[in-house]
């Protein structure tokens, strides 16, 4: 009996999820306790995966992120 090669070329590949799925899941509570600034949160893992947990090169994402957490308590 003849098994089929399998080309991993020859295969449809899904679309790359962002990087912050390997680290918060959507179901997250943590996540979902951020409520409005939980896409900030997530594109600052973004970035610190992208930069090797570098926080110098996104202190543009964690301001944005503070920010908006202090406008949430501030309500």
């Amino acid at each position: 009996m003849e098994r089929a090669t399998e080309n991993p070329n020859s295969e449809t590949q899904p679309s790359p999820q962002p990087n912050h799925k390997m680290d918060a899941d959507d179901d997250d509570e943590n996540v979902k306790q951020l409520k409005e600034c939980s896409s900030l949160y997530l594109s600052l893992q973004d970035c610190l995966v992208d930069s090797n947990r570098d926080w110098k090169s996104c202190q543009k994402h964690v301001q944005a992120l503070k920010a908006c957490h202090e406008r949430r308590t501030k309500k």
